[in-house]
């Protein structure tokens, strides 16, 4: 026990993950034996990629002691404008084009962020919180119905799989993508910046790091990430819809402080932010599976976000 209460609390937060994933496994596959079957794992996987991508630009706001609470409406928007601009019923313009514009919407967005809160100073819960509002309305003035498009372009990112189990391509770009975060965070300047940005911003300006630069380039990505997220869920689904995302914005933010990023920022790992993405999806999924109601599942989610940020402050309160 003296040992537990010496491991540091990145530690005792991968563990306690790592010991609910087993958990969670147990328990669903005695009451389901449909649960371990690739036809049940390989789609969660598909599920969980969308939202792991959207928690990696929720650490690095995060780690700088704010977040970001407009990704839903950034995915939507998106996704939206890819749709609009490749339908074959819309203007149908080749995929790359509908790609690259989807993704310059998603990091104007984040450019706008990052303005608001760095050079005119608003706090990022209000201008994210506004700028969410911004996006939910001009999604819906865009198009008011779900957009289809089943054209082999336009599905690839999303629904691509490989070999005979039909391993999903979005499973692979979430692993690529948290390895290369991961990297940066770890072994960048940037990474380092953000780390220091978070924990102690006065010290950081006088070590002569550009906070707000940090923090700019943090709500950019973030936007960027939940975009490409967005797109990649109506490749997956062949439909861009207006109405994603309106969990995003509190299931990333669990899914970040579930993995021990401090929401007074300086400290997090995006591999914990993997795992609590994890945590929440399996959960999720047995749920469904049992056929337990949302309400039931938001609740059992809830729970499990309380219980990490008592263990993280309890964490905190002992380092002081």
């Amino acid at each position: 026990m003296k040992n537990l209460n010496k491991l540091s609390y990145s530690v005792k937060n991968r563990l306690m993950l790592i010991a609910m994933l087993i958990a969670e496994c147990i328990i669903f596959s005695s009451l389901t034996p449909y649960f371990f079957k690739l036809d049940n794992l390989l789609p969660v996987g598909r599920e969980v990629a969308t939202l792991g991508i959207v928690a990696i630009g929720q650490v690095l706001c995060i780690l700088t002691a704010g977040f970001d609470l407009s990704v839903g409406g950034t995915a939507a928007m998106a996704g939206v404008v890819v749709g609009v601009m490749c339908s074959p019923k819309r203007l149908a313009l080749p995929y790359g084009v509908g790609l690259a514009a989807g993704l310059g919407v998603a990091l104007l967005i984040g450019v706008i962020n990052g303005f608001l809160i760095t050079r005119v100073k608003i706090l990022p819960f209000i201008a994210t919180m506004a700028m969410n509002f911004v996006l939910g309305g001009a999604v819906i003035l865009i198009t008011k119905q779900p957009i289809t498009c089943n054209t082999p372009a336009f599905k690839f990112i999303g629904a691509t799989t490989f070999g005979s189990i039909k391993f999903p391509l979005p499973i692979i770009t979430l692993v690529l993508l948290y390895i290369l975060f991961a990297y940066i965070l770890k072994y960048t300047i940037f990474g380092r910046h953000l780390y220091c940005a978070g924990g102690n911003p006065q010290a950081a300006k006088v070590a002569g790091i550009n906070v707000d630069n940090v923090k700019f380039w943090a709500y950019t990505l973030s936007s960027v990430l939940s975009g490409f997220a967005g797109i990649q869920l109506a490749s997956r689904i062949a439909t861009s819809n207006p109405n994603i995302g309106g969990s995003y914005s509190m299931e990333s933010i669990a899914a970040a402080v579930l993995g021990g990023t401090s929401l007074s920022g300086g400290e997090g790992n995006i591999w914990g932010a993997f795992l609590g993405v994890l945590v929440t999806g399996i959960l999720s999924n047995g749920l469904i599976m049992l056929g337990i109601s949302q309400a039931w599942r938001d609740i059992a989610t809830g729970v499990v976000l309380i219980l990490a940020i008592i263990l993280q402050i309890s964490s905190e309160g002992k380092k002081s």
